[in-house]
């Protein structure tokens, strides 16, 4: 590290990061008595320190509270006649780390979130309030022309649940994981390759090994700006470490989409296989953004197929604004009745000095598995400075 130091690169200015967020949901469930109603609010102040010659320093706190009363089920225990909403009080730090970067090598170490891809596997999970960080070393390095390599080793996930939650298990488990990950650039989109190694010692059924290959990318299509986007993910998911179970598990994601800014449309399939006796593992990764934001379910040991249509795209105003819509289908991959559909919609407002105002609703109907359960989220935020 002290001889790359010649070499450095400048660091980014020394500057503060603020998040301030209200979220009020709306939550209705079949298998809750009373409809529940949370408004949670969520501060995050951060600073990050330039040192010259390319190092710096970040730290980052965060405090989630709930307002006027609880009439929702936090999770953190104390069972209630409300709906779920997974959002227990916390106060903690998220980020701690020293950093050094060059044009070519960028070393981490300390507490900081690690998202991988689109997050399916390795994710921040940023939909909580409170985000999931991760502890350990990582290492990104531009190895030749078009390729960025990057390894982790972590040896802690700090949870979504917070440093307040009760039962000290959830909050964070230890972890002796390696992330192996390489980005490719072609002529025609991204090739990524990466292998997930990650051993639990605090919840053994979670240790896992992933291998993958991804390919994403878009493309222009015509003189009148239309874009062509796919992405297909390939997996195999073995049983790692100490885990208790013996299982491989196969996964893939293939999604095309085509349209003009003002609209799009995609459409696409993700299965997560189970053995009967196991589903494919996602522990660490991002649970709202994929298989429907309402979270009525999780992965059944028959494995999930999830095959989904929708649109998105901008809205002609003075302020930028956006919105899609999302209908999925849901059945296992072993054979069997449907899981239920759910519909999904949403919409953002930039309304300028870094305020931001969003409304979404999900819609999940059990067709026979689970209870129906309808969501409305609305969401006002502020941020001031950048996320490093």
């Amino acid at each position: 590290m002290a001889a790359m130091s010649a070499a450095a690169g400048e660091a980014p200015a020394s500057a503060a990061f603020v998040d301030l967020r209200y979220r009020y949901s709306n939550l209705y469930s079949q298998s809750a008595p009373l409809r529940g109603h949370a408004n949670t609010v969520r501060l995050q102040f951060g600073y990050r320190w330039a040192l010259g010659n390319g190092w710096s320093a970040y730290a980052e706190g965060i405090a989630v509270r709930s307002l006027f009363g609880r009439q929702y089920d936090d999770t953190s225990g104390r069972r209630l006649p409300y709906p779920v909403e997974a959002d227990p009080k916390s106060t903690g730090l998220t980020n701690a780390w020293l950093e050094y970067r060059n044009d070519d090598v960028r070393v981490r170490v300390g507490r900081q979130y690690v998202v991988m891809d689109g997050g399916r596997f390795i994710s921040s999970n940023g939909w909580r309030q409170t985000s999931q960080s991760f502890d350990g070393v990582g290492v990104a390095w531009k190895a030749w022309d078009g390729a960025e390599l990057r390894y982790h080793w972590l040896d802690q996930v700090n949870r979504t649940v917070g440093e307040d939650f009760p039962d000290r298990q959830q909050r964070r488990w230890k972890l002796s994981a390696h992330l192996l990950h390489l980005d490719q650039a072609l002529p025609l989109g991204k090739l990524t390759a990466y292998g997930y190694f990650i051993r639990n010692s605090t919840r053994p059924v979670n240790s896992v090994r992933t291998l993958g290959l991804r390919w994403s990318g878009t493309r222009k299509l015509g003189p009148e700006g239309a874009s062509l986007g796919w992405i297909a993910d390939v997996a195999r998911q073995h049983d790692y470490g100490n885990n208790p179970a013996q299982f491989s598990l196969g996964y893939h994601l293939a999604e095309v989409s085509y349209g003009y800014a003002p609209f799009s449309l995609k459409a696409g399939e993700e299965r997560l296989d189970g053995n009967g006796r196991t589903p494919l593992n996602v522990a660490y990764g991002a649970a709202r953004a994929f298989n429907g934001w309402v979270g009525a379910f999780r992965i059944p040991v028959t494995g999930l197929r999830d095959r989904y249509a929708g649109a998105f795209g901008s809205l002609p105003l003075a302020r930028k604004a956006s919105w899609q819509v999302v209908y999925r289908h849901f059945t296992p991959v072993l054979g069997g009745p449907a899981l239920g559909n759910e519909f999904d919609a949403g919409v953002l407002f930039d309304v300028g000095s870094g305020v931001t105002l969003e409304m979404q609703y999900g819609d999940y109907r059990a067709r026979g598995y689970g209870v129906d359960e309808r969501k409305l989220w609305l969401i006002a935020q502020y941020r001031f400075g950048r996320q490093p």
